[in-house]
């Protein structure tokens, strides 16, 4: 079984490579959604899935899908406003 320590490195270096990106969009979406998971199955490896690594992969989702939403409020507006300017401009 792995130790807290080895748990928490193994988390840390997830982290690191998974930093936090530059670029809003739905590969960042999809990166944030992966990091997320793998955080999950690490804690599932350890059965503490209400841990502090569980909690991390908490954050990091509610993170994803706040960008995605963003990303949706944004492609929606854009839809909505293309019809409208469409006939204004006729």
């Amino acid at each position: 079984m792995i130790t807290e320590l080895e748990l928490e490195r193994t988390a840390a270096a997830l982290d690191r490579a998974f930093r936090e990106p530059e670029t809003t969009d739905w590969t960042t979406v999809e990166r944030l959604r992966l990091h997320a998971d793998l955080l999950d199955r690490l804690a599932a490896a350890q059965r503490h899935w209400s841990g502090p690594v569980s909690r991390r992969a908490e954050l990091v989702r509610d993170s994803a899908e706040r960008m995605a939403d963003e990303l949706t409020n944004v492609t929606s507006s854009i839809d909505l406003d293309l019809p409208h300017q469409a006939t204004t401009r006729r």
